[in-house]
């Protein structure tokens, strides 16, 4: 039988492809996308904000920061050490919203179970624009993420580590009426960020392939790959 077929599901996803018995959004075949901060040109935009944390994340963190620390830039190492942490009430960070948008935390509550009060990375307000703690510059002067340098340094696995709101984005991971549903955070909030517009990259699910296989294992990206070359699109990877 095949793991593969289009059905309608009426008032959620009529468009929906039913892979392997998870409903998948199309523009993951039909739009590009690539995080690619060099080709995007886009000094990590998406970190010049603050990240919601799902429960346990902060231990976990807390776990590797004597490893992370020597990643992060001086002045954010101590604001670390002087605060004793890095975890901050998003609403009270940020009241007005402008940190987070609907779209992302509509993706995370739908994963997790967060708390009205659910938690955020702490933002460090700057002259220019506000960014999250851990955002650092690496020896080359390019931004980057402190966890994921220290990751990367010590062979350690940066999805498993870093914060799944970070390593999701912009997938939406969630049950809908008892169904699976693997879609796109359409986040108008960001719509600005070149990755969504700018057309560089492979086909979304091709650059998405490690988060996809981390969050939904490899035979369900096998799947996804059969079914987008049984469309006859052709890989741009």
């Amino acid at each position: 039988m095949s793991t593969t077929a289009f059905v309608p599901f009426p008032g959620v996803r009529p468009n929906y492809a039913e892979i392997s018995g998870v409903l998948v959004d199309p523009k993951f075949w039909t739009t590009t996308y690539t995080c690619d901060v060099v080709l995007q040109n886009c000094h990590s935009t998406c970190c010049y904000r603050s990240n919601i944390l799902a429960p346990g994340e902060r231990a976990r963190i807390e776990g590797h920061m004597e490893g992370i620390l020597p990643f992060m830039d001086p002045e954010r190492r101590k604001i670390y050490e002087t605060r004793g942490g890095f975890e901050a009430v998003c609403t009270e960070q940020c009241p007005d919203g402008c940190e987070l948008d609907v779209d992302e935390v509509a993706a995370m509550a739908r994963m997790f179970p967060l708390e009205e009060d659910y938690r955020c990375n702490l933002i460090v307000r700057g002259e220019d624009h506000d960014s999250c703690l851990f955002l650092a510059k690496s020896p080359e002067g390019l931004e980057h993420c402190s966890i994921h340098a220290y990751a990367l340094a010590n062979d350690l696995s940066w999805m498993a580590l870093k914060p799944v709101d970070c390593v999701q984005y912009p997938l939406a991971i969630y049950e809908e009426n008892g169904r699976k549903v693997l879609g796109v955070q359409t986040t108008p909030f960001l719509s600005h960020l070149p990755c969504h517009e700018s057309g560089l990259g492979p086909l979304f699910y091709e650059s998405m392939a490690g988060t996809i296989k981390f969050f939904m294992g490899e035979d369900f990206y096998d799947a996804l790959d059969r079914h987008v070359r049984s469309l006859g699109t052709p890989s741009r990877s």
